[in-house]
């Protein structure tokens, strides 16, 4: 039963991670190409625009919820016995 538990809280925790990086990726996403319309608004089409990509350790809770997800994950699975 707590081997379940664990693997649940595990997987929770990765999808959580997972989600949070993915709503920050499309969120740049739609930051940048406001600006790529503003640009061809001004006919600026030669300045590349100066947004920042999220990268996966921009955001400090990502890489902190992928860790505590993966080692719960895999203290989840049985340990194999002789």
């Amino acid at each position: 039963m707590g081997n379940d538990l664990y693997r649940k809280l595990g997987a929770a925790f990765l999808i959580t991670a997972a989600l949070i990086y993915t709503i920050e990726c499309v969120g740049t996403l739609i930051a940048r190409s406001h600006e790529f319309s503003a640009l061809y608004e001004a006919n600026l089409l030669s300045f590349q625009p100066k947004t920042h990509i999220a990268g996966f350790f921009d955001n400090l809770f990502v890489p902190i919820l992928t860790l505590i997800g993966v080692i719960l994950f895999v203290y989840g699975f049985p340990k194999k016995t002789k």
